[in-house]
């Protein structure tokens, strides 16, 4: 009787042995594993739902409790889903492939936008949802885009959680959720790279769960010390706070309907120095932890990162001094503060770049077609990009001379090979490409061609402020709701390097 109850009980663990494995199969091999990407929102929906936690004790010492139970309910709707997804998914297999990765890093943005929007929109700060997803989108792309008309007349609790929004979402949430459940493997390690910028990128450690803390490690460090260095300029802790998380995000947001342009020349030069730090590659910043000079020195990107930054800041002091009449020392401040400010796509401003003399402008205007380096928390085409684009139509000529000549393409003293180089011109004619069809878009829609060019180049940058109405003195509340969606997109687009995004738009991503 014994041997028999126990023959059935092996029997029935057979076959429900081979029921889980025939349904991993049939969801890994045949169809998207879409348990595994399921499994992974919920985790992210309850990650932000602590962060959202952190709203409240603002809420208390700034008395905003009439918004309490808005963001209340804020924090439970995502954290009850994240629970949902997490107990209907759980002990999802991990065997993914490149296309779930491509689909799991896409549809995070959108389930970040959904749920981060909801302390904006409950409480009725942003009573449209159009509106408040759109500023939500642009807090965690770091995009710093707003169509907020006063700032100063928000709940301060609020603004805390639109500046958190640039800091969760700068490093990459998916590095985040990688850092603190390590269990993710080595299926985590593909997310990172398709997250975040990989173009010549060198790696830290080999697993995926090391790179994302000390990412997050040098992240965290930056912000610490930029929030005591403010705080010794006379900024209280919470503006400190929230102008740390823009600047080390490269977002853009703020406490003041001005920016920074009411602290001190100070803070300014302070928060000039960290943009600009946030705007090279983060694993500089771990070699320089290291103590590993010579690969600082000697990358090619931050030679150029830097010169770029140099040529164009003092190009704009003279001009700023000898023409706008401005003080030595305040063109300087204005002129480097912008520079850095647009390069690196954060978006803070000290002053409007529009008043200046039309060729001043035009600099800053063309910086927003670079970007900042790769693998920082900057948007934009890359600095990399331009350098090896540069030496390919360089090369290309050389061949026209030399036919029989061997130039490889050689960046940080390694051979670049001929698919890295063609795959970065064809992104960067891509990225010109939307840009352009993007243009005629808003132009048909009803913004003039500056307002048109602006806001598709500061949105899909990430830069935030842009040329016309969106410049660094006006804000994208004008624009139609139908506007503000396909520019929440391009923001999303950008973030995700273009190519991460639109690859699940081709009928080839949906074929088993």
């Amino acid at each position: 009787m014994n041997t028999s109850l126990k023959g059935s009980k092996n029997s029935v663990q057979g076959i429900a042995l081979g029921y889980e494995l025939l349904n991993d199969y049939y969801f890994c091999k045949k169809k998207m594993n879409y348990r595994y990407i399921l499994n992974i929102q919920g985790k992210i929906l309850l990650v932000l739902s602590g962060f959202m936690i952190t709203i409240i004790p603002w809420i208390f010492y700034f008395q905003e409790q009439d918004i309490i139970t808005g963001v209340i309910l804020s924090i439970i709707i995502p954290l009850v889903f994240g629970l949902i997804l997490i107990y209907f998914n759980r002990n999802p297999s991990e065997n993914i492939r490149i296309k779930e990765g491509y689909f799991l890093v896409s549809v995070v943005w959108i389930t970040l936008g959904l749920a981060g929007c909801l302390p904006f929109y409950i409480t009725g700060i942003i009573p449209s949802i159009t509106d408040a997803l759109f500023e939500t989108i642009s807090g965690f792309t770091t995009t710093g885009s707003s169509i907020l008309t006063d700032i100063e007349a928000t709940p301060k609790s609020i603004l805390y959680w639109r500046s958190l929004t640039h800091w969760i979402g700068g490093m990459g949430i998916i590095v985040l959720v990688i850092a603190i459940l390590p269990s993710l493997k080595i299926a985590g390690y593909q997310l990172i790279n398709i997250e975040s910028s990989s173009v010549l990128s060198e790696k830290i450690k080999p697993r995926a769960s090391q790179v994302a803390m000390r990412l997050w490690g040098i992240y965290v460090f930056l912000t610490v010390v930029l929030v005591l260095l403010l705080m010794l300029g006379g900024v209280n802790f919470y503006e400190s706070l929230c102008h740390a998380f823009g600047t080390i995000a490269t977002g853009g947001f703020g406490t003041k309907n001005d920016s920074i342009g009411s602290y001190s020349g100070y803070v300014q030069y302070m928060i000039t120095f960290f943009m600009l730090l946030s705007g090279m590659n983060f694993t500089l910043h771990y070699f320089l932890f290291k103590r590993q000079f010579a690969k600082v020195r000697n990358n090619s990107e931050l030679r150029v990162y830097l010169g770029i930054i140099f040529i164009v800041g003092i190009s704009i002091t003279s001009i700023l001094h000898f023409s706008n009449g401005l003080s030595l020392e305040k063109a300087f401040r204005d002129s480097f503060f912008q520079v850095v400010s647009i390069l690196t796509a954060t978006g803070f401003a000290t002053a409007d770049y529009m008043k200046w003399t039309e060729l001043a402008w035009i600099l800053i205007f063309a910086l927003m077609f670079i970007g900042a380096s790769v693998g920082s928390t900057g948007g934009g085409i890359k600095v990399i990009r331009h350098v090896i684009a540069f030496k390919s139509i360089k090369s290309y000529f050389r061949k026209l001379l030399h036919p029989y000549a061997v130039n490889p393409i050689r960046i940080n003293d390694k051979p670049v090979s001929d698919d890295k180089v063609n795959s970065i011109i064809t992104f960067i004619s891509i990225y010109l490409i939307i840009v352009l069809f993007s243009m005629v878009l808003m132009l048909v829609m009803g913004l003039n061609a500056k307002d048109a060019i602006g806001s598709v180049l500061a949105t899909m940058g990430g830069i935030g402020p842009g040329i016309g109405d969106v410049g660094p003195a006006g804000n994208y509340a004008f624009i139609p709701n139908a506007g503000k969606i396909y520019l929440s997109f391009l923001m999303i687009l950008g973030r995700l390097e273009i190519l991460a995004l639109l690859i699940i738009f081709t009928p080839s991503f949906w074929k088993r």
